[in-house]
């Protein structure tokens, strides 16, 4: 028997073996561990099957429609530590003032930043109370973390940024600002409503400022360019 041998490096990485099983309880091909440590690593069954040579960004969509349709109906519902809402991300009052201060060195990386900052900052601050769909996702539903035999999904990888959430924050890496075959695939499984494809934008956006605070917070020259060049990105669906 194949076999893998991980180390999960989250002080939480028990919830990342608990999301899988939760979604392999309901017929999803995930990893299934032989053994468990104590100090995270694990062995596991390898499943069958390779990541597709190309990715089809529909059927990766409906794929992920259909894994949320499963999660709603998991169980899973507690909050993954170390894990924050969106909101709490943008709404950081620290974080604008870091921001703020690395503008004045770099203005037109902190234009950027800033005005993304502000946008998803405003959209949380106007709603609240976001009534949509939560649960368990699955966090970098990517072509390499798929795994297809005879034509047939056999695997999903790597559930190291899962957590309880809104379901379309899954479309952070999903999509990547401009992926936007992946939402249309989505939206023909498991349609969005109105309010999600508000959101879309705005918790896309607070997930390329996770870490931003710790990396100007820790003394040395912060590469923003990444988070920069993903803000920018372009979508003729989502605006």
């Amino acid at each position: 028997m194949p076999l893998v041998l991980k180390f999960h490096a989250s002080p939480s990485w028990e919830y990342e073996l608990a999301s899988a099983a939760a979604l392999r309880s309901l017929g999803w091909p995930t990893p299934s561990p032989l053994e468990v440590g104590d100090d995270g690593w694990v062995l596991y069954s390898r499943l069958p099957g390779v990541a597709a040579r190309s990715d089809d960004r529909l059927v990766r969509g409906r794929l992920l429609g259909a894994l949320h349709l499963a999660a709603a109906e998991c169980g899973l519902t507690a909050p993954r530590p170390g894990f924050p809402s969106p909101a709490s991300v943008v709404g950081d009052p620290v974080l604008g003032r870091l921001l703020r201060s690395y503008a004045r060195s770099d203005p037109d990386s902190g234009a950027v930043l800033l005005d993304g900052l502000e946008s998803a900052a405003g959209w949380f601050a106007d709603h609240p109370v976001v009534d949509v769909p939560r649960s368990v996702i699955h966090g970098d539903f990517a072509p390499w973390n798929l795994l297809f035999a005879d034509g047939r999904l056999s695997g999903v990888l790597d559930f190291e940024a899962s957590h309880y959430t809104f379901q379309v924050a899954d479309f952070a890496l999903a999509w990547r600002g401009y992926q936007d075959d992946v939402i249309r695939g989505y939206d023909s499984v498991r349609p969005l409503s109105d309010l999600e494809w508000q959101l879309i934008r705005p918790v896309y956006q607070a997930w390329l400022f996770l870490g931003v605070r710790a990396a100007l917070e820790s003394g040395g020259p912060a590469d923003l360019s990444w988070q920069v060049a993903h803000l920018r990105k372009k979508s003729a669906l989502v605006g």
